[in-house]
């Protein structure tokens, strides 16, 4: 979700004539009141900037349809996503090959078996936790755990 300009800003204004009041009654100058509220106002066009500019990407990205959801950044930003399947390998684990990162590729092979079938069912494949869930007899919330696991583990 984008930084709501108006609202954070009537926000801003309305906390603004609060503080005003108070450094006029704890005998500040105009010049140093307006001072600091520059300063302020220069905190919240940063802030208003950082958040129009930044979000996290949402690890499930499932509605009720079963339709995926992305972020505004994967619609803006389409080279976020990849295109490749695990039908464009040979093996079940091949797509470790195109990993040009060395860092990475050696983390991810030294993952198991396991953790590997993982994340090529849910990202090559496209299928969702609660399917890997079903498949392996166990509950969504232990696969999402996993996956949390691993994703920490690589970085």
């Amino acid at each position: 979700m984008g930084f709501n300009y108006a609202k954070e800003k009537t926000l801003f204004e309305k906390e603004w004539k609060k503080l005003r009041k108070e450094y006029e009654a704890a005998g500040m100058c105009a010049a140093d009141i307006e001072s600091v509220h520059a300063f302020d106002w220069e905190v919240f066009l940063s802030r208003r900037t950082y958040e129009n500019h930044t979000q996290p990407l949402p690890d499930v990205h499932l509605s009720g349809e079963d339709v995926p959801l992305r972020s505004a950044l994967f619609k803006k930003y389409s080279s976020l996503s990849t295109s490749f399947g695990i039908e464009d390998f040979h093996g079940r684990y091949d797509w470790l090959d195109s990993i040009s990162d060395m860092g990475l590729y050696r983390k991810l092979t030294a993952l198991s078996a396991r953790d590997l079938e993982l994340l090529t069912f849910i990202i090559l494949e496209g299928h969702d936790q609660c399917d890997l869930a079903k498949k392996w007899g166990c509950t969504q919330s232990a696969i999402s755990q996993r996956f949390k696991k691993i994703k920490k583990f690589l970085k």
